[in-house]
């Protein structure tokens, strides 16, 4: 018989992490967002929380999707639609079109207060973010002058660009840490090509 291949229940989140770990091949994932995931399908959702957080809030708008989707859905966390649609909103600001829907889905259920406080939680991570963003888009800048292919200078800490500061702190004998830090931004100026 034609048609399509129906897996048992059981198989699907196998299924699911084969097949996501095959399109994630095409875009690096840190480590917390591919831990996360697995917890994920596992249904281990308190698990998942805690992985994507870090992720999450280093910028990763995958990761900051699946935060949203667990408080949005109450899973592993309280159910908090404010706090879910921060996640999406940030997500969807780095062109994330699921998390753009969800958050426009939000919006039209949240309470007029309810949407000053998404923002207002938006606007505090503001000003941080933005320094730490300068930071490590210039971070990124000098490694990829130095050759160590960090990726676009975004500003964003991926990881390419945390393995490139890995890489870089590997062959320069600093303690590795893969992290953007002034110290190390003032250490990638110093050295000459």
């Amino acid at each position: 018989m034609g048609g399509a291949v129906r897996l048992p229940i059981a198989l699907a989140p196998i299924a699911l992490v084969m097949i996501l770990a095959v399109a994630g091949a095409t875009r690096p994932a840190t480590a917390d967002y591919e831990a996360g995931l697995f917890a994920f399908t596992r249904g281990d959702y308190a698990a998942a929380a805690l992985q994507f957080e870090p992720a999450a809030r280093e910028g990763d708008a995958d990761a900051q999707y699946w935060l949203g989707r667990l408080y949005a859905d109450g899973l592993g966390r309280p159910r908090d639609p404010v706090t879910a649609y921060v996640w999406f909103d940030r997500a969807a600001a780095q062109g994330h079109h699921d998390s753009a829907v969800l958050r426009d889905g939000l919006a039209t259920v949240l309470t007029p207060d309810q949407m000053a406080e998404a923002r207002h939680r938006n606007d505090r991570a503001g000003p941080a973010d933005q320094q730490a963003s300068g930071l490590i888009e210039a971070v990124q800048r000098e490694l990829n002058r130095l050759g160590y292919r960090s990726g676009p200078a975004d500003g964003i800490a991926g990881n390419r660009t945390m393995r490139a500061i890995e890489q870089f702190q590997r062959d320069t004998g600093l303690e590795l840490t893969g992290t953007a830090t002034a110290s190390l931004l003032d250490r990638l100026r110093a050295t000459r090509r």
